[in-house]
């Protein structure tokens, strides 16, 4: 049959959300690491899936997303792959995407990435997204990640997607094929989809639940127009990326 469960995890709370003047590992401004809180949140969220046999992490190529599932992939020695349906969204704030760092280079910030036995089902966006585009990107990616995986001789039982608020809102849209469903997507939070017996849907177990957390829900987000309202105060990257 496939895939079985699927779990979609945002990426935990932004050091730039309390720091005006943060490190940025990668060089790139637009690609911020977690808070204290947020690597705190990133351990918590190892602890929770530790037991949940999860065989693959397919992740968003950005440094804080990357970061939030890392100290889980460390304890489980699961695979760990980048794939650009998970990646972030900018909607209309830019006159670009806005870059990630080539996968060579984040090797080596996070060496258990493994970034040669799966390439990405989509290319990585490269102008401007409408919040319905941002849509159709990721649920194409996860159509044609599935399928790949389901193709496989021994395909992956349980698999985490790992990315932003707008494409983790956008993965479980896809898979339920709701575009308007309603989504809850807090810094660190987690959706799981269970497949049908026949495999043709998805059911919603788990609605961005913050459980596993000791704070609790934070920054809990929604679209709101094709501007991302995080973005807003954020019109110098143009000029230091």
């Amino acid at each position: 049959m496939g895939v079985k469960e699927i779990w979609v995890v945002r990426h935990g709370f932004r050091e730039d959300w309390v720091n005006d003047d943060p490190y940025y590992p990668t060089g790139l401004r637009n690609d911020p690491t977690l808070s204290d809180s947020g690597r705190k949140q990133s351990q918590e969220l190892a602890e929770f899936l530790k037991d949940k046999n999860i065989d693959r992490v397919y992740s968003s190529p950005f440094y804080r997303v990357l970061e939030t599932v890392y100290p889980f992939i460390e304890k489980s020695n699961v695979p760990l792959y980048v794939d650009y349906s998970m990646a972030e969204w900018y909607g209309k704030a830019h006159g670009r995407y806005l870059p990630c760092a080539p996968l060579v280079e984040l090797k080596k910030l996070f060496p258990k990435l493994n970034i040669d036995d799966h390439h990405s089902c989509i290319p990585l966006p490269n102008g401007i997204e409408t919040v319905q585009e941002c849509h159709v990107r990721v649920k194409k990616g996860l159509d044609l990640l599935l399928k790949q995986l389901d193709s496989e001789p021994n395909p992956p039982h349980s698999i985490v997607l790992a990315g932003h608020a707008a494409s983790a809102i956008c993965a479980v849209r896809g898979l339920l094929k709701n575009a308007n469903y309603p989504v809850h997507c807090g810094t660190c939070s987690l959706s799981k989809l269970v497949r049908s017996d026949n495999g043709a849907s998805w059911e919603l177990v788990m609605n961005g639940s913050c459980d596993h957390l000791s704070e609790g829900e934070q920054r809990s987000w929604m679209f709101t127009g094709d501007v991302p309202d995080y973005e807003v105060e954020k019109t110098d990257y143009e000029d230091t990326v």
